[in-house]
Protein backbone atom coordinates (compact mmCIF):
# COMPACT_ATOMS: atom_id res chain seq x y z
CA UNK A 1 0.00 0.00 0.00
CA UNK A 2 0.89 3.74 -0.50
CA UNK A 3 1.12 4.33 3.22
CA UNK A 4 3.89 1.69 3.63
CA UNK A 5 5.83 3.20 1.25
CA UNK A 6 5.46 6.61 2.77
CA UNK A 7 6.51 4.81 5.95
CA UNK A 8 10.14 3.57 4.45
CA UNK A 9 10.56 6.69 3.39
CA UNK A 10 10.07 8.62 6.64
CA UNK A 11 11.59 5.75 8.53
CA UNK A 12 15.23 4.33 6.54
CA UNK A 13 15.95 1.12 7.55
CA UNK A 14 19.25 -0.44 7.35
CA UNK A 15 18.89 -2.78 5.25
CA UNK A 16 16.44 -1.12 2.23
CA UNK A 17 13.64 -3.71 0.34
CA UNK A 18 15.12 -4.61 -2.56
CA UNK A 19 12.51 -2.25 -4.55
CA UNK A 20 13.66 0.71 -2.40
CA UNK A 21 17.81 -0.21 -3.63
CA UNK A 22 16.77 -0.66 -7.04
CA UNK A 23 15.09 2.67 -7.36
CA UNK A 24 18.28 4.11 -5.54
CA UNK A 25 20.27 2.76 -8.26
CA UNK A 26 18.59 4.01 -11.01
CA UNK A 27 18.87 7.37 -9.38
CA UNK A 28 22.73 6.90 -9.57
CA UNK A 29 22.73 5.06 -12.79
CA UNK A 30 19.83 7.54 -14.76
CA UNK A 31 17.50 5.56 -16.86
CA UNK A 32 18.41 2.32 -15.48
CA UNK A 33 14.70 1.57 -15.08
CA UNK A 34 13.24 -1.19 -13.31
CA UNK A 35 16.30 -2.95 -11.39
CA UNK A 36 16.92 -4.96 -8.38
CA UNK A 37 19.92 -6.15 -6.62
CA UNK A 38 21.54 -9.48 -5.14
CA UNK A 39 20.71 -9.13 -1.72
CA UNK A 40 24.22 -10.99 -0.58
CA UNK A 41 26.14 -9.15 -2.31
CA UNK A 42 28.29 -9.10 0.87
CA UNK A 43 31.18 -6.80 1.77
CA UNK A 44 32.52 -5.59 -1.59
CA UNK A 45 36.41 -4.41 -1.45
CA UNK A 46 37.65 -1.77 -4.12
CA UNK A 47 41.12 -2.68 -4.68
CA UNK A 48 41.62 0.97 -5.67
CA UNK A 49 40.15 3.85 -3.87
CA UNK A 50 42.21 6.48 -5.71
CA UNK A 51 41.58 5.33 -9.18
CA UNK A 52 40.00 6.44 -12.28
CA UNK A 53 37.42 3.80 -12.31
CA UNK A 54 37.81 2.60 -8.63
CA UNK A 55 36.65 5.79 -7.25
CA UNK A 56 33.81 5.93 -9.35
CA UNK A 57 32.64 2.40 -8.61
CA UNK A 58 32.96 2.71 -4.95
CA UNK A 59 31.58 6.16 -5.06
CA UNK A 60 28.41 4.61 -6.57
CA UNK A 61 28.27 1.91 -4.69
CA UNK A 62 28.10 4.06 -1.92
CA UNK A 63 25.47 6.30 -3.33
CA UNK A 64 23.25 3.42 -4.79
CA UNK A 65 22.58 2.55 -1.14
CA UNK A 66 25.15 -0.48 -0.69
CA UNK A 67 27.11 0.51 2.40
CA UNK A 68 29.32 -2.30 2.97
CA UNK A 69 32.44 -1.21 0.79
CA UNK A 70 35.92 -1.25 1.85
CA UNK A 71 38.47 0.62 -0.35
CA UNK A 72 42.29 0.10 -0.68
CA UNK A 73 43.96 3.24 -1.24
CA UNK A 74 47.88 3.30 -2.03
CA UNK A 75 49.50 6.19 -0.37
CA UNK A 76 53.01 5.94 -1.76
CA UNK A 77 54.60 9.15 -3.98
CA UNK A 78 52.71 10.02 -7.32
CA UNK A 79 54.09 12.03 -10.13
CA UNK A 80 52.74 15.43 -10.49
CA UNK A 81 49.90 14.79 -8.03
CA UNK A 82 48.93 17.39 -5.46
CA UNK A 83 49.97 16.14 -1.81
CA UNK A 84 46.53 16.22 -0.86
CA UNK A 85 45.35 13.91 -3.55
CA UNK A 86 45.41 10.96 -1.33
CA UNK A 87 43.71 12.89 1.61
CA UNK A 88 40.94 14.56 -0.90
CA UNK A 89 39.65 11.37 -1.67
CA UNK A 90 39.87 9.14 1.81
CA UNK A 91 37.58 11.88 3.15
CA UNK A 92 35.51 12.04 0.35
CA UNK A 93 34.73 7.72 0.43
CA UNK A 94 34.75 7.86 4.06
CA UNK A 95 32.32 10.80 4.16
CA UNK A 96 29.66 8.64 2.06
CA UNK A 97 30.33 5.62 4.48
CA UNK A 98 33.40 3.86 3.15
CA UNK A 99 35.97 1.75 4.97
CA UNK A 100 39.14 2.90 3.93
CA UNK A 101 42.66 1.08 4.29
CA UNK A 102 45.91 1.18 3.08
CA UNK A 103 46.46 -1.29 0.47
CA UNK A 104 49.75 -2.22 -1.26
CA UNK A 105 49.87 -4.29 -4.39
CA UNK A 106 53.69 -5.54 -3.33
CA UNK A 107 52.21 -6.65 0.42
CA UNK A 108 50.27 -9.69 0.56
CA UNK A 109 50.06 -8.75 4.60
CA UNK A 110 47.87 -6.31 3.20
CA UNK A 111 45.97 -8.81 1.12
CA UNK A 112 45.03 -10.56 4.00
CA UNK A 113 43.50 -7.47 6.25
CA UNK A 114 41.54 -6.72 3.04
CA UNK A 115 40.08 -9.42 2.24
CA UNK A 116 38.83 -10.28 5.53
CA UNK A 117 34.57 -11.05 5.75
CA UNK A 118 34.69 -9.66 2.14
CA UNK A 119 32.25 -11.33 -0.69
CA UNK A 120 32.86 -9.77 -3.77
CA UNK A 121 36.00 -8.36 -4.93
CA UNK A 122 36.37 -5.07 -7.69
CA UNK A 123 40.20 -5.08 -9.28
CA UNK A 124 41.87 -2.68 -11.19
CA UNK A 125 45.16 -3.12 -11.48
CA UNK A 126 47.59 -0.49 -11.72
CA UNK A 127 51.01 0.20 -13.71
CA UNK A 128 53.09 -1.13 -11.49
CA UNK A 129 56.50 -3.22 -11.60
CA UNK A 130 56.83 -6.71 -11.52
CA UNK A 131 52.93 -6.90 -11.66
CA UNK A 132 53.34 -10.36 -13.24
CA UNK A 133 53.70 -11.98 -9.83
CA UNK A 134 50.98 -9.79 -8.22
CA UNK A 135 47.82 -10.99 -9.74
CA UNK A 136 48.44 -14.75 -8.79
CA UNK A 137 49.20 -14.32 -5.29
CA UNK A 138 45.95 -11.92 -4.72
CA UNK A 139 44.40 -14.44 -6.48
CA UNK A 140 45.41 -17.02 -4.09
CA UNK A 141 44.06 -15.25 -1.45
CA UNK A 142 41.33 -14.67 -2.79
CA UNK A 143 40.78 -18.55 -2.95
CA UNK A 144 42.05 -18.95 0.93
CA UNK A 145 39.53 -16.33 1.65
CA UNK A 146 36.18 -17.89 0.14
CA UNK A 147 35.70 -14.91 -2.20
CA UNK A 148 32.99 -15.45 -4.12
CA UNK A 149 32.92 -13.26 -6.82
CA UNK A 150 35.79 -11.49 -8.70
CA UNK A 151 35.01 -8.28 -11.33
CA UNK A 152 37.96 -7.34 -13.17
CA UNK A 153 39.00 -4.56 -15.11
CA UNK A 154 40.71 -5.52 -18.29
CA UNK A 155 42.14 -3.75 -22.11
CA UNK A 156 39.50 -5.52 -24.51
CA UNK A 157 39.99 -9.60 -24.63
CA UNK A 158 38.46 -11.60 -27.44
CA UNK A 159 35.11 -13.08 -27.32
CA UNK A 160 32.97 -15.20 -29.35
CA UNK A 161 30.24 -12.25 -29.65
CA UNK A 162 32.17 -9.31 -31.45
CA UNK A 163 34.74 -10.35 -34.41
CA UNK A 164 36.10 -7.11 -35.46
CA UNK A 165 37.01 -6.42 -31.60
CA UNK A 166 38.37 -10.29 -31.15
CA UNK A 167 40.96 -9.45 -33.95
CA UNK A 168 41.83 -6.08 -32.57
CA UNK A 169 42.51 -7.51 -28.64
CA UNK A 170 44.86 -9.74 -29.96
CA UNK A 171 46.55 -7.68 -32.34
CA UNK A 172 47.02 -5.47 -28.75
CA UNK A 173 47.85 -9.37 -26.28
CA UNK A 174 50.88 -9.12 -29.13
CA UNK A 175 51.92 -5.37 -29.31
CA UNK A 176 51.72 -4.50 -25.71
CA UNK A 177 53.47 -6.16 -23.01
CA UNK A 178 50.23 -3.89 -20.30
CA UNK A 179 47.69 -5.49 -22.24
CA UNK A 180 49.35 -8.88 -22.71
CA UNK A 181 49.73 -8.99 -18.64
CA UNK A 182 46.54 -8.37 -18.46
CA UNK A 183 45.13 -10.83 -20.99
CA UNK A 184 46.99 -13.19 -18.68
CA UNK A 185 45.68 -12.46 -15.35
CA UNK A 186 42.08 -12.84 -17.49
CA UNK A 187 43.34 -16.56 -18.57
CA UNK A 188 44.13 -17.17 -14.74
CA UNK A 189 40.74 -15.83 -13.35
CA UNK A 190 38.60 -17.88 -15.71
CA UNK A 191 40.53 -20.84 -14.75
CA UNK A 192 39.51 -20.28 -11.33
CA UNK A 193 36.15 -21.79 -11.27
CA UNK A 194 37.45 -24.80 -11.69
CA UNK A 195 39.14 -24.96 -8.03
CA UNK A 196 37.22 -22.67 -6.01
CA UNK A 197 33.96 -21.01 -5.12
CA UNK A 198 35.34 -17.86 -7.12
CA UNK A 199 32.85 -16.43 -10.15
CA UNK A 200 33.98 -13.96 -12.22
CA UNK A 201 32.97 -11.04 -14.40
CA UNK A 202 35.81 -9.42 -16.88
CA UNK A 203 34.84 -6.09 -18.08
CA UNK A 204 37.36 -5.11 -20.71
CA UNK A 205 37.49 -1.93 -22.16
CA UNK A 206 38.97 0.15 -24.92
CA UNK A 207 41.17 3.30 -24.67
CA UNK A 208 40.13 5.25 -21.33
CA UNK A 209 39.06 9.31 -22.17
CA UNK A 210 41.06 10.04 -19.12
CA UNK A 211 44.48 8.47 -20.11
CA UNK A 212 45.56 10.76 -22.69
CA UNK A 213 44.35 13.75 -20.21
CA UNK A 214 46.27 12.38 -17.23
CA UNK A 215 49.32 11.37 -19.81
CA UNK A 216 49.65 14.95 -20.55
CA UNK A 217 49.28 16.12 -16.96
CA UNK A 218 51.05 19.42 -16.47
CA UNK A 219 51.86 20.10 -19.78
CA UNK A 220 48.26 20.51 -19.95
CA UNK A 221 47.85 22.33 -17.21
CA UNK A 222 50.55 24.62 -17.20
CA UNK A 223 51.46 25.17 -21.07
CA UNK A 224 47.95 24.39 -22.79
CA UNK A 225 49.99 21.59 -25.00
CA UNK A 226 48.52 18.04 -26.12
CA UNK A 227 51.15 15.70 -27.82
CA UNK A 228 49.77 12.75 -29.51
CA UNK A 229 51.38 9.84 -31.98
CA UNK A 230 48.10 8.72 -33.25
CA UNK A 231 49.14 9.73 -37.00
CA UNK A 232 45.32 11.08 -37.43
CA UNK A 233 43.34 8.14 -36.60
CA UNK A 234 39.87 7.91 -34.88
CA UNK A 235 40.35 6.02 -31.69
CA UNK A 236 38.16 3.93 -29.83
CA UNK A 237 38.08 6.38 -26.55
CA UNK A 238 35.35 5.45 -23.72
CA UNK A 239 34.22 7.49 -20.78
CA UNK A 240 35.18 6.14 -17.62
CA UNK A 241 31.61 7.03 -15.92
CA UNK A 242 30.54 4.41 -18.60
CA UNK A 243 32.83 1.71 -17.34
CA UNK A 244 32.13 2.80 -13.90
CA UNK A 245 28.55 2.27 -14.36
CA UNK A 246 28.63 -0.98 -15.86
CA UNK A 247 31.05 -2.49 -13.21
CA UNK A 248 28.03 -0.99 -10.66
CA UNK A 249 25.87 -3.23 -12.39
CA UNK A 250 27.62 -6.54 -12.49
CA UNK A 251 28.43 -6.33 -8.63
CA UNK A 252 24.95 -5.33 -7.64
CA UNK A 253 23.41 -7.79 -9.98
CA UNK A 254 25.88 -10.56 -10.40
CA UNK A 255 23.44 -13.59 -11.29
CA UNK A 256 23.16 -12.95 -15.42
CA UNK A 257 26.67 -11.51 -15.27
CA UNK A 258 28.77 -14.77 -13.56
CA UNK A 259 31.52 -16.34 -15.77
CA UNK A 260 31.07 -13.36 -17.98
CA UNK A 261 33.22 -11.47 -20.40
CA UNK A 262 32.22 -8.15 -21.96
CA UNK A 263 34.05 -5.48 -24.24
CA UNK A 264 33.04 -1.84 -23.39
CA UNK A 265 33.58 0.71 -26.54
CA UNK A 266 33.08 4.17 -27.04
CA UNK A 267 30.13 5.89 -29.04
CA UNK A 268 32.42 5.78 -32.02
CA UNK A 269 36.38 6.94 -33.47
CA UNK A 270 37.42 10.37 -31.67
CA UNK A 271 40.63 11.97 -33.23
CA UNK A 272 42.90 13.50 -31.20
CA UNK A 273 42.55 16.60 -32.98
CA UNK A 274 38.93 16.61 -31.78
CA UNK A 275 39.60 16.36 -28.37
CA UNK A 276 42.34 19.32 -28.86
CA UNK A 277 38.86 21.25 -29.86
CA UNK A 278 37.06 20.28 -27.21
CA UNK A 279 39.60 20.88 -24.51
CA UNK A 280 40.08 24.45 -26.01
CA UNK A 281 36.43 25.45 -25.78
CA UNK A 282 36.50 24.29 -22.23
CA UNK A 283 39.63 25.88 -21.12
CA UNK A 284 38.38 28.91 -22.35
CA UNK A 285 41.94 29.04 -24.51
CA UNK A 286 43.54 27.65 -27.22
CA UNK A 287 44.95 24.40 -26.84
CA UNK A 288 48.03 23.42 -29.11
CA UNK A 289 48.47 19.76 -30.42
CA UNK A 290 51.64 18.80 -31.09
CA UNK A 291 51.92 15.19 -33.19
CA UNK A 292 54.73 13.33 -33.48
CA UNK A 293 56.17 10.24 -35.09
CA UNK A 294 56.12 6.92 -33.45
CA UNK A 295 59.63 7.70 -31.90
CA UNK A 296 60.02 11.27 -31.45
CA UNK A 297 56.60 10.09 -29.02
CA UNK A 298 58.63 8.21 -27.24
CA UNK A 299 61.15 9.79 -26.71
CA UNK A 300 58.70 12.58 -25.69
CA UNK A 301 57.27 10.68 -23.11
CA UNK A 302 60.73 9.47 -21.69
CA UNK A 303 61.27 13.04 -21.27
CA UNK A 304 58.45 13.35 -18.44
CA UNK A 305 60.60 11.49 -15.80
CA UNK A 306 58.40 8.10 -16.36
CA UNK A 307 60.45 4.54 -15.39
CA UNK A 308 61.39 2.55 -18.64
CA UNK A 309 59.01 -0.12 -18.81
CA UNK A 310 55.80 2.71 -18.48
CA UNK A 311 57.63 4.63 -21.53
CA UNK A 312 57.53 1.38 -23.47
CA UNK A 313 53.57 0.54 -22.84
CA UNK A 314 52.32 4.36 -23.58
CA UNK A 315 54.31 4.37 -26.47
CA UNK A 316 53.08 1.21 -27.78
CA UNK A 317 49.75 1.66 -27.24
CA UNK A 318 49.86 5.00 -29.20
CA UNK A 319 51.67 3.14 -31.84
CA UNK A 320 48.51 0.85 -32.24
CA UNK A 321 45.82 3.47 -32.41
CA UNK A 322 48.32 4.89 -35.16
CA UNK A 323 47.10 1.66 -37.31
CA UNK A 324 43.78 3.17 -38.10
CA UNK A 325 41.58 -0.37 -36.73
CA UNK A 326 39.44 1.99 -34.20
CA UNK A 327 37.87 3.46 -37.19
CA UNK A 328 36.13 0.55 -38.27
CA UNK A 329 32.47 -0.05 -37.34
CA UNK A 330 33.42 -3.96 -35.94
CA UNK A 331 35.61 -2.23 -33.50
CA UNK A 332 32.50 -1.01 -31.25
CA UNK A 333 30.12 -3.56 -29.15
CA UNK A 334 26.69 -3.53 -27.53
CA UNK A 335 28.02 -4.52 -24.11
CA UNK A 336 27.82 -1.64 -22.58
CA UNK A 337 23.93 -0.99 -24.04
CA UNK A 338 23.54 -4.62 -23.02
CA UNK A 339 24.05 -4.10 -19.56
CA UNK A 340 22.96 -0.49 -18.70
CA UNK A 341 20.70 0.26 -21.06
CA UNK A 342 22.50 3.71 -22.26
CA UNK A 343 24.23 4.91 -25.35
CA UNK A 344 27.76 5.67 -24.48
CA UNK A 345 29.01 9.25 -23.12
CA UNK A 346 31.22 11.01 -26.19
CA UNK A 347 34.31 12.94 -25.40
CA UNK A 348 32.53 16.54 -24.20
CA UNK A 349 29.79 14.70 -22.32
CA UNK A 350 32.62 13.18 -20.29
CA UNK A 351 34.23 16.88 -19.56
CA UNK A 352 30.99 18.01 -18.76
CA UNK A 353 30.44 14.90 -16.01
CA UNK A 354 32.67 16.87 -13.68
CA UNK A 355 31.02 15.39 -10.13
CA UNK A 356 32.09 12.11 -11.20
CA UNK A 357 35.76 12.96 -11.08
CA UNK A 358 38.13 12.47 -8.59
CA UNK A 359 38.67 15.39 -6.25
CA UNK A 360 41.87 17.50 -6.90
CA UNK A 361 42.22 16.03 -10.68
CA UNK A 362 39.29 17.49 -12.75
CA UNK A 363 39.80 18.13 -16.81
CA UNK A 364 40.16 20.69 -17.54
Amino acid sequence: SNSAVIKIKQNPLPTLPKIMRGKLLADVIPGLGKFTFDADVGKVFVTSGTGVVGYRVAASLLAAGHKDVRVGVWKGDRQGVDENFVPKIIEELEGRGAEVMEFDWSSEADYLVALDGVKTVFCTLPHIEGWADVFPAFLKTCKDKKIEHFVKLSFLRPTHDFKGVAEIAKMYRDNVPFVSFHGTCDDILQQAKSNSRISYTIICTSHLMATPLLAQGALLRDEQKYVSGSYGMGVNYVSPNDVADACVVVLLNQKPHRNKVYNITGPGPTKDSEIVEILSRKYGKKIQHIELGFHDFAKDIKKRGLPKWQVRDTASMERMKAHGMDEVKSSYTEDYHKITGHQPETFEQYLDHKSCMRPGLTFP
